[in-house]
């Protein structure tokens, strides 16, 4: 499938950005302009083995430049982007919850078998620089965004610098505490904003409904290994469909993100948030109002006033795009790895 996105520049030389989620791989190839001349995505069924997962990277980077009819040589740089906080001064990825991985070069891993410089960096880093510099926040200079699908990842940029920190663990939204004792996190602590309001804590929640509580679902139906892994589309069709139980889970997480945005305009004051990733781009048009109800109702004084609560344009190509956009900048040139 080749999708097109033109924003101006000089072609001739190609980009990938490969986007390593909880469940699935998406792999971009740009040019210079920033069309995307292919797309491959594949899933990975949440398996955490460090060599399957590289093959498969390996194999969607191959499969996307077949697809753009192109050549391994024809690739200038290859932008990778993780579940994981990233310290790209070493170019290691420090802790992925998801897989359980800790302190792994990961872009020596990757960069030795594509031959290839690349950059890595944090997914949602990367699928905020999109939207800031491709997509929904162009023209902001204060954001924040927020990315829900199988987990929840944060990124924030002001004056066309990402904010890492000094631990590169800044905007890391997922693992705020928002509800004390609540919920275990893949990451080992309770409560947080990812194990209550991700697509992982919904289903938990609807598990728990149907286990303690003896509700019904019509998860079943739309997806028989619902219990195991579930598509955000199979929550839409279950939601539509009038399933009450997928419906409380759903606003329950809505409530909780739109807590977490007015935990930001309080703390940092952006001028917009922008929400991403595959149960908004789902769920979006129900969620979003409750997130917006409880931003407004969280805030302190008039704080949510005039801020921008949109949604992601660059949808599922945020990450990918972000990724292969920013590592193919000349700026950008001393965080690729070069062997």
């Amino acid at each position: 499938m080749v999708i097109f996105y033109k924003f101006g520049g000089n072609s001739m030389e190609y980009f990938v950005g490969i986007d390593l989620g909880g469940t699935k791989i998406c792999t971009i190839i740009i040019d210079k302009k920033g069309t995307i001349l292919s797309r491959i995505k594949t899933k990975i069924g949440g398996e955490d083995n460090l060599d399957s997962i590289v093959d498969s990277i390996i194999k969607t980077y191959k499969d996307a430049i077949k697809d753009a009819s192109l050549e391994e040589k024809d690739i200038i740089s290859v932008g990778m982007a993780v579940p994981s906080s990233v310290n790209i001064e070493t170019k290691t990825l420090i802790y992925a919850p998801n897989f359980g991985w800790k302190n792994i070069q990961l872009s020596k891993i990757i960069s030795e078998k594509l031959k290839k410089p690349l950059f890595m960096d944090n997914d949602a880093n990367m699928g905020i620089y999109g939207e800031y510099a491709l997509g929904a926040a162009k023209g902001l200079k204060h954001i924040y965004g927020i990315f829900v699908g199988t987990g929840i990842g944060g990124g924030y940029i002001i004056n066309d610098e990402i904010v890492r920190g000094s631990n590169f663990t800044a905007g890391e939204i997922g693992h705020i505490i928002v509800k004390i004792d609540g919920t275990k996190c893949n990451c080992g602590r309770k409560g947080c904003l990812e194990a209550i309001a991700s697509k992982v804590g919904i289903v938990k929640y609807i598990k728990k409904m149907i286990e303690k509580k003896g509700e019904k679902t019509m998860l079943d139906k739309f997806s028989p290994d619902w219990k195991k892994s579930v598509g955000s589309s199979a929550l839409h069709k279950a939601l539509t469909n009038g399933d009450k139980v997928v419906k409380k889970a759903i606003i329950r997480s809505g409530k909780a993100i739109g807590i977490a945005a007015a935990n930001i305009v309080n703390l940092i004051g952006v001028e917009g948030i922008i929400l991403g990733g595959g149960v908004i781009e789902e769920l979006g048009d129900f969620l979003i109002p409750i997130i917006k109800q409880n931003l407004i109702e969280y805030s302190m004084s008039n704080g949510a006033d005039k801020i921008k609560l949109l949604k992601s344009t660059l949808g599922d190509n945020a990450v990918a795009l972000g990724v292969a956009w920013f590592s193919s900048l000349e700026k950008n040139k001393e965080y690729l790895y070069k062997g």
